[in-house]
């Protein structure tokens, strides 16, 4: 029987990819089928390491999505070594919460040129080839913060509901050709984003009292997403949030 998430010979570009959540995204694209670009602004070896131990085609490339330059370097470098790219996902982020009247306008910039214009580069310049073969699937890792509002998170929570938008206009105006683009929308994921987050006891007891399945996420689960998104499975969704976030948003 055939896999109906199979991705042989598709070619996928992670950004943030080098551990948390991309990471785990990376692994699961390699394990069903596909090659991987890893990209982050940190070292991604071992990501790539993993993933060609799973005998497929990998390698890295240092960007920062905020910058055109190193995004259209990153693209330019995916198709001169794989001729293609059929799978996008724009993954890179940061978070730092910080009460609003004491945050500083560079934390905002930062905050909303990694976490959204990032995204845009990365669609744009990936959205130019694909637009070319008329297929492809673009993944945007939002978060249920763009869907509610959180207190001391404005600046990551306007980025992250920009995200969502910003889905939806492309899945309007590259849908005819042939490209669906999706969000995903985690709520809370054990990665060292959330470290410190968590680490409090309160804090931790307090999100997981709102949590129905009284657990938060791991990796694996935006990943399992993400593989779906990418299949031709998911081949009549584009324009969609998928919350994956234990029923947290659900209860509310």
């Amino acid at each position: 029987m055939n896999n109906p998430f199979n991705l042989i010979n598709r070619i996928a570009v992670v950004t943030g990819s080098a551990r948390g959540i991309g990471q785990s995204i990376a692994i699961e694209l390699a394990k069903a089928g596909a090659n991987v670009v890893v990209s982050d602004i940190i070292s991604g070896n071992t990501t790539v390491s993993k993933i060609k131990k799973l005998k497929r085609k990998s390698f890295f490339i240092k960007t920062d999505v905020s910058k055109k330059e190193d995004v259209d370097n990153l693209i330019k470098e995916t198709i001169k070594r794989f001729k293609k790219i059929d799978i996008l996902v724009n993954n890179a982020g940061i978070f730092h919460p910080c009460p609003t009247h004491t945050s500083s306008e560079e934390e905002w910039n930062k905050t909303i040129e990694i976490n959204l214009k990032g995204y845009f580069l990365c669609a744009q310049a990936a959205g130019k080839y694909m637009l070319k073969r008329r297929k492809g699937s673009i993944i945007n890792i939002s978060s249920v913060a763009g869907l509610l509002g959180y207190a001391t998170a404005a600046s990551y929570c306007a980025s992250k509901g920009g995200i969502v938008l910003l889905t939806k206009s492309l899945a309007a105006e590259w849908g005819p050709q042939g490209i669906r683009i999706n969000s995903i929308c985690p709520g809370i994921i054990e990665t060292a984003m959330t470290k410190n987050l968590l680490k409090d006891k309160k804090t931790r007891l307090g999100m997981l009292a709102r949590i129905p399945l009284k657990r938060t996420g791991k990796p694996i689960d935006i990943a399992g997403a993400t593989v779906f998104l990418a299949s031709d499975v998911s081949s009549y969704i584009t324009g969609q949030e998928v919350v994956i976030d234990g029923g947290w948003t659900a209860s509310l």
